[in-house]
């Protein structure tokens, strides 16, 4: 055998035994015990403070057809310590628990606002099996409640949970989802930041957002669903919500609009004199008059500048009792007005960026607002006559 068919020989050879390798270490799905959701609640005994851990597994069980088999099934153990706690639920069942395909991390309000999330979280950001892209939620109550919530349609509870949060681009009452990584990237950073709220109080609802503090490193508070959209205004599209509508009550008839978001761009200016800093938020939206009550003409310009100008108003007032909120009650900046500080005066920011929390409650912020109807359906509607 010539010399190049021997190489040829042995390279295939080679490459012959990689491919018959490939499945050494391969484990059957049903003995894997996959968990789709995490809640972390504390005890409740305030002797004993320990940090209660329930796991979703998803039962990979193949039911017969007189039997109907549960899609999920809980396991929850407590300990002071997150890997202790994980360890010992695989003594409670045959199936190790395996993370690559977790989705969902709940916090309770009461761990986090007791507990820093740096040390909460410290397991999550370690373990080699978590992904980044795991979405974090804050509950107000337990959190382990939600992992047993009875859905619409029997879904596992978790990827309820997941599935129902990515409708934040419906709705600007909604906040943005977070990803373990983003919120790893929050704290490391010291920056403040809100995260979606579920609750069971008001039936199964996602509205509303808990505000982390980037210096405190735990949960100080909690936005309702109207100033979470006034933070979605001024976050914008590209890092709030993505769509939306807002109601307006027309000032004359007194009956409805609705105002459907298509795209929100929002700059922050900061200004700086002297000592004092003060901020212009410039809001300008795009959009569509998704209904109307008030029975006028769609095609009329001066009507539709009539819209424009009470959405703005609307959208204003909803952005400055947003401000107050986070700036006077909460003095956590969730909106990025650091960031644009740090962006445009380097050299102020350098010096207010280790109190940047007080200098911000202290700041002046000044909001406008420009709304354009660009589409109001595929027809005007006239007034109609009377007698007609």
């Amino acid at each position: 055998m010539k010399s190049p068919e021997k190489r040829s020989v042995v390279f295939l050879v080679f490459i012959s035994l990689i491919v018959l390798s490939g499945c050494w270490d391969k484990r059957e799905i049903e003995q894997l015990g996959m968990i789709a959701g995490i809640a972390l609640d504390q005890t409740e005994d305030p002797a004993n403070s320990r940090i209660k851990v329930t796991q979703q597994f998803v039962n990979t069980t193949i039911g017969t057809k007189d039997e109907v088999v549960k899609g999920y099934y809980n396991l929850t153990d407590e300990g002071t310590n997150l890997f202790e706690i994980i360890r010992k639920a695989s003594t409670r069942t045959d199936r190790s628990p395996y993370y690559t395909h977790l989705k969902v991390i709940i916090l309770s309000d009461k761990i986090t606002s007791t507990t820093q999330l740096l040390d909460l979280m410290n397991f999550f950001q370690r373990d080699h099996e978590m992904r980044r892209s795991v979405r974090v939620y804050f509950s107000k109550g337990p959190a382990s409640g939600f992992l047993e919530k009875k859905t619409e349609n029997n879904e596992i509870p978790a990827f309820n949970i997941f599935y129902r949060s990515r409708n934040h681009y419906k709705t600007l009452e909604m906040a943005r989802q977070i990803t373990l990584g983003e919120l790893s990237v929050h704290l490391s950073s010291d920056t403040s930041f809100i995260v979606q709220e579920i609750n069971l109080t008001n039936g199964y609802t996602m509205q509303g957002a808990a505000v982390i503090s980037g210096k405190k490193k735990r949960l100080i508070g909690w936005l309702d669903k109207d100033e979470v959209s006034g933070v979605n205004w001024i976050l914008g599209t590209h890092h709030g919500s993505q769509g939306g509508v807002l109601k307006v009550v027309d000032k004359k008839t007194k009956k409805e609009i609705i105002y459907e978001v298509n795209n929100t761009k929002t700059k922050i200016k900061p200004r700086v004199e002297g000592e004092r800093i003060s901020f212009l938020v410039s809001i300008e939206s795009e959009g569509r008059l998704g209904e109307d009550w008030t029975l006028n003409d769609a095609f009329d310009k001066d009507y539709i500048k009539k819209v424009d100008k009470q959405v703005a108003e609307e959208v204003k007032r909803l952005v400055e009792h947003s401000i107050v909120k986070i700036k006077d009650t909460y003095k956590a900046d969730v909106a990025g007005f650091g960031e644009q500080l740090r962006i445009h005066n380097y050299r102020t920011w350098k010096q207010v960026k280790t109190n940047w929390d007080e200098a911000f409650s202290e700041a002046n912020i000044d909001v406008e607002v420009k709304i354009h109807i660009r589409e109001f359906g595929s027809k005007g509607r006239k007034t109609p006559k009377i007698g007609k």
